[in-house]
């Protein structure tokens, strides 16, 4: 007798309980098509093969629900498993003061494989030379979804079934990178979320059986939207700049990871609250 499981979606203004049973859990396509018959408002989200975040919210906050997201099936037990073990060299948050990093970066060895974290369909492969390199975006049945980027090498085309644990590429530096490392985000409805609480990379452990998604799961976009940013001009130093916007120099320096000495550079940018 086929067990039926339960998934929810907090897609539009409202929380959308879907069994799998009826649509087949393995059966994605039509598991995605029968999301896009409960919803108007994003109506192909599933299926664009041209975006990281398909949804394109303005502002997230202003229609999520709360909602819990299983990260395991209760009579099998945990489906996800982390991309890769190793130590955690970035987490989620702003670097440098200015550029706010989305997701965590793993270190690695260039040719190591990376799998896939959860069961789900490949929605989007490819290239991109200005950031991730060679990367993949998997929906997940319980809406999510994984980014993996910088790999040496893809293993899995859009479209592509996978399973927990498959291999999905190999270790890399590709695109915008410093070294071999893999970068992975996990979205709600197109936006990154802080998911270092839950995971364990290093030991490649699942802290929590559930993601909680909340309007607090968001609340980086308030730092987002409340950052300043000043550009650098010839002959301005980091007194001239903390004195025009009204900060210690100490300040304007631990926003930027600088040191008082630093030498600045014109055309440079600078976060300035």
């Amino acid at each position: 007798m086929q067990k039926s499981l339960w998934i929810l979606f907090a897609l539009g203004s409202s929380l959308l309980a879907v069994d799998t049973s009826k649509v087949g859990l393995k059966n994605y396509r039509v598991f995605y098509e029968s999301l896009e018959k409960l919803t108007e408002q994003y109506p192909k989200v599933w299926w664009d093969r041209q975006w990281v975040n398909a949804y394109r919210i303005k502002d997230i906050r202003s229609v999520i629900v709360p909602v819990r997201i299983p990260l395991q099936k209760p009579e099998e037990g945990k489906y996800f498993v982390v991309p890769i073990k190793g130590a955690v060299n970035s987490g989620f948050g702003f670097r440098m003061g200015w550029q706010f990093h989305f997701g965590v970066d793993i270190d690695l060895r260039i040719g190591d494989t990376v799998v896939a974290a959860m069961d789900g369909e490949v929605r989007l492969a490819g290239y991109d030379p200005g950031g991730y390199g060679y990367f993949c975006v998997i929906a997940h049945p319980n809406g999510l979804e994984t980014v993996y980027g910088h790999f040496s090498r893809l293993l899995v085309s859009a479209e592509q079934i996978v399973k927990a644990g498959d291999p999905i590429g190999l270790g890399g530096s590709t695109g915008k990178s410093t070294g071999p490392h893999l970068h992975f985000e996990v979205r709600f409805m197109g936006e990154p979320i802080d998911i270092s609480a839950i995971i364990d990379f290093q030991n490649g452990e699942l802290l929590e059986n559930e993601l909680h998604i909340t309007h607090e799961t968001f609340a980086h976009l308030s730092a987002l939207t409340a950052a300043v940013y000043h550009t650098v001009r010839r002959g301005e130093s980091l007194y001239l700049i903390a004195r025009k916007y009204r900060i210690s120099v100490r300040r304007l320096c631990a926003l930027n990871g600088l040191s008082t000495r630093s030498i600045l550079r014109p055309g440079q940018r600078l976060r300035v609250k």
